[in-house]
């Protein structure tokens, strides 16, 4: 990597808990590079019991969560003005049967639904990166961001793998 600037990390949303963060120009240029021995591990899979019993969480750091869809409601919409949103309300456990409410809101529905409608009982693995905790009557859920989340459903990653194993499902 090269031509890129090194800056303080204030950026409302952050993406690592590191006080600087790396910014692109027009000029920065970008090789892959392949070596065994750097970790390929993408995700910050923040567990769920930091989440329930309020441990440090930070309603501005993005952080990753993998869970199975156990619940849903169905897809409601939001009028803010002349903008109207629509969302659904998931209910997510992990392997430890915790359960987390999550919100998922525009594109994260339209992803979801054809799962939800076709699963055949099957359980629905999801990992939602770069998403945030939001803070409601004293309990914490989790949302995506509107141009920054990635949401995947039953993924193959090693992460989700080791979850699928640790559910003794697939």
């Amino acid at each position: 990597m090269a031509n890129f600037i090194v800056c303080q990390n204030k950026e409302r949303f952050n993406t690592t808990k590191h006080r600087l963060m790396l910014t692109f120009t027009q000029r920065t240029t970008v090789a892959e590079t392949i070596d065994p021995l750097f970790p390929m591990n993408i995700f910050e899979l923040r567990p769920y019991h930091q989440l329930i019993n309020k441990v440090d969480v930070n309603e501005s750091e993005l952080f990753d969560v993998i869970g199975e869809i156990v619940n849903f409601s169905e897809v409601q919409t939001q009028k803010q003005g002349e903008i109207t949103r629509k969302y659904m309300d998931i209910e997510l456990e992990d392997d430890e049967r915790n359960k987390l409410s999550a919100t998922f809101w525009g594109e994260f529905v339209d992803q979801v639904i054809p799962h939800l409608l076709s699963s055949n009982n099957q359980p629905i693995i999801v990992v939602m990166q770069l998403i945030k905790a939001h803070k409601f009557q004293d309990s914490y859920s989790v949302r995506n961001t509107w141009n920054t989340s990635k949401l995947w459903i039953n993924p193959t990653f090693p992460q989700s793998e080791e979850f699928k194993t640790r559910l003794n499902i697939f």
